[in-house]
Parts: structure tokens; C-alpha cells; sequence
């Protein structure tokens, strides 16, 4: 084996090293983080309780377990989205610490400021869902059907499922911008580029919104639909600046 290829494979090697590093150090984060949340689980799914209840008259405040084991699997749920949700930055940082290595100057100046804009993004999107689109959300399908020969009979798993589903993908919604302004910084799209397909992408938009929004009624989709096209707005805006940055320089 000649010199060349044996710095080769010790470069390989160095990497895999690496990468088994940075694995190990999310998974030990990600088994702390669990342990964590599981100690204020019941906190937790309070916190996530709280909307539909003060949704429902005094005498129905409370949700149902079919199950020995439906109410554990779902705290144990929780408490592993807790986790993600506990250690994201902290894993963020250790994907952008083994990929800042191979990345050019330019480039590397842009991972610590995508990974805040990323956070910040995702707790304003997070608090957005959490403090208007879920209070409208269950409102709507509680006054939904007659109140005077139907009650509703709350199942733990399914209440949590649909809450964690509109917390998530609204809070995923609103890194749109972040991440379409991190392709216009790299180059990949531009500002007029968007402006062209921006028929085919609120259409796109729209499809999003119908998944993310669990009830069929137009005024929810809408209420998710209209900070879609917004943040769109917002990323062709952020783009141009940041052409109009480049070129003056």
C-alpha cells in the first residue's frame, strides 16, 4: 500500500471515527433527555391538555385510557418528543461541528447563524400553534354536531397524537423561511426564481396546509394557509436583500 492510499483510508477511517462520535453524543443526549421528561411527564401532558380543557364546559374536563397499557405508551410518547424537542439544539450542533470540516469559508459562516435562525423559527412557530391555532382548532370541532344529544368522549393516545401532529408541523412550517434563505445565500435559488413559481408554490403550500390541518372545515386550513403564504412573502423578500447585499459588495 502506497502513502497516498494509506492516508486515504486513514482519513476514512478518521471520519467514521468521528461520525461514531457524534452518534454516540446525540444518542447519551437523547437517553438523558428522555429520562428528564419522563420525571415531569405528567407535567408535560398537562401542558398539552391545557387547551382542550379550558375548551370544554366544567363537568367534562377529562380524557379517557382504553387499556392497561395506552396510558403509559402514551406518557412514554411524550416524554420521547420531549426529548427530541430538550436536546435539538445540542444536536444540532453536533451535526454542524461534523459537517463544518468540509465545508468552504463562506459556508461555514452561515451554520451557526441557520442553526439560530432555525431554533428561533420552530419555538415561534411552536408558540403560534400552541396559543391560537389549537384553541380554534378544538373549539370548532367541540361546537361541531348537536350539544344537546351528543357529548364527546376524549381518548388519551388520539388527543395527544393530533396535538403533538398540529404542534410539530405548524412549528415545521415556519422554517420555510430559513431554509429557502439559506438556498438563496448558497446560490441554489433566487429571488426571482421564486417569484416565477409562485403559482405552483402556494398550490404546494395548499397541500401542506390540508395535511397539517386535521379538520375538513375551510376556516382551518385557511388559519394555516394564510402565515404559509406569508413566510413565502417573507423568504423572496430576505433573498432579495441578501442579492442586493452580494451585489453591492
Amino acid at each position: 500500500m502506497d502513502s497516498e492510499s494509506y492516508n486515504k483510508k486513514q482519513s476514512v477511517l478518521e471520519h467514521l471515527g468521528d461520525l461514531r462520535g457524534v452518534l454516540l453524543r446525540c444518542v447519551v443526549a437523547l437517553v438523558i433527555g428522555f429520562f428528564v421528561c419522563f420525571y415531569y411527564v405528567e407535567t408535560l401532558v398537562s401542558f398539552l391538555k391545557a387547551p382542550l380543557l379550558s375548551a370544554l364546559p366544567e363537568n367534562q374536563k377529562q380524557l379517557y385510557y382504553f387499556g392497561l397499557t395506552e396510558q403509559f405508551y402514551t406518557y412514554m410518547k411524550v416524554a420521547m418528543v420531549g426529548a427530541i424537542a430538550l436536546t435539538f439544539p445540542f444536536l444540532l450542533f453536533q451535526v454542524g461541528s461534523f459537517v463544518t470540516p468540509a465545508l468552504k469559508k463562506e459556508e461555514k459562516k452561515l451554520v451557526l447563524p441557520f442553526v439560530l435562525a432555525a431554533l428561533i423559527a420552530f419555538a415561534v412557530g411552536f408558540f403560534c400553534a400552541y396559543r391560537w391555532v389549537l384553541p380554534y382548532v378544538f373549539q370548532f370541532l367541540l361546537s361541531f354536531g348537536s350539544s344537546t344529544t351528543e357529548s364527546p368522549l376524549f381518548r388519551l393516545s388520539d388527543y395527544v397524537s393530533l396535538t403533538l401532529q398540529l404542534l410539530l408541523g405548524t412549528a415545521l412550517i415556519f422554517e420555510i423561511p430559513v431554509v429557502l434563505s439559506l438556498l438563496g445565500k448558497l446560490g441554489i435559488v433566487t429571488a426571482e426564481f421564486l417569484r416565477q413559481f409562485r403559482a405552483q408554490a402556494y398550490i404546494g403550500l395548499s397541500v401542506v396546509a390540508a395535511v397539517v390541518t386535521p379538520t375538513a372545515d375551510a376556516f382551518s386550513m385557511v388559519l394555516v394557509l394564510i402565515p404559509l403564504f406569508l413566510l413565502y412573502e417573507i423568504s423572496i423578500s430576505v433573498i432579495h436583500w441578501i442579492e442586493k447585499k452580494k451585489a453591492s459588495t
